[in-house]
C-alpha cells in the first residue's frame, strides 16, 4: 500500500487559533485571503471541499467546525478540525522536521487515513494513494502530498 504524508505550504495558513475539541468561532478580517486554503496543518483544519472528499474514506469521523467570521462584511468561512486517530502498528523513520519519511507496517490492517507522532512530538497525517489522487483530481488547494517510502515488512 502506498501512503503519502499531507503537508501544507508554509505561506498558506489561517490565523492561529487555540486547539479545541468543540466548535469554535474566530473573528477575522478579509476572508478572501483564505479562499484558496483547503488544508492548514498548523491549525489542524481542512476546508469544506476537502471535508466532503475525506468523508468518503472516513465514514464515522466526527469533524468539528471552526467558523471564521468577519462582522464588518457580514461574511463567514467554515473550516473543519481534522486530526485523524493515531496509529501505532509500524516502524518509521522521520525527516529532520519530524514528518514521516518511511514506514514499515507490522500488520496489513493500516487504516486509509491515520496520524503518526514522531519522537519530537510532530504529528503527520498519512493517507493512502486513493485519497491523495482524489484530492489532486478535485484540485484541492494548499496541500501537497509527499510519498512515504515503504521499508521491508517488519
Amino acid at each position: 500500500m502506498r501512503y503519502y504524508v499531507m503537508e501544507s505550504p508554509e505561506n498558506a495558513s489561517l490565523p492561529t487559533i487555540p486547539k479545541g475539541e468543540s466548535a469554535q468561532v474566530v473573528m477575522a478580517h478579509d476572508l478572501y485571503k483564505y479562499y484558496d486554503i483547503d488544508y492548514d496543518a498548523r491549525n489542524e483544519l481542512i476546508s469544506d471541499r476537502f471535508k466532503l472528499l475525506l468523508e468518503r474514506f472516513l465514514l464515522k469521523y466526527d469533524f468539528k467546525p471552526v467558523v471564521y467570521l468577519d462582522r464588518d462584511k457580514e461574511e463567514q468561512l467554515v473550516f473543519w478540525r481534522f486530526m485523524p486517530p493515531l496509529y501505532n502498528d509500524y516502524q518509521a523513520v522521520y525527516r529532520n522536521d519530524g514528518l514521516l519519511y518511511s514506514i514499515a507496517f507490522v500488520n496489513n490492517d493500516a487504516p486509509i487515513v491515520f496520524s503518526a507522532r514522531s519522537p519530537k512530538g510532530v504529528r503527520s497525517i498519512a493517507v493512502r494513494m486513493a485519497v491523495a489522487e482524489s484530492a489532486l483530481r478535485r484540485a484541492i488547494l494548499g496541500v501537497k502530498f509527499t510519498k512515504i517510502l515503504e521499508l521491508a515488512e517488519v
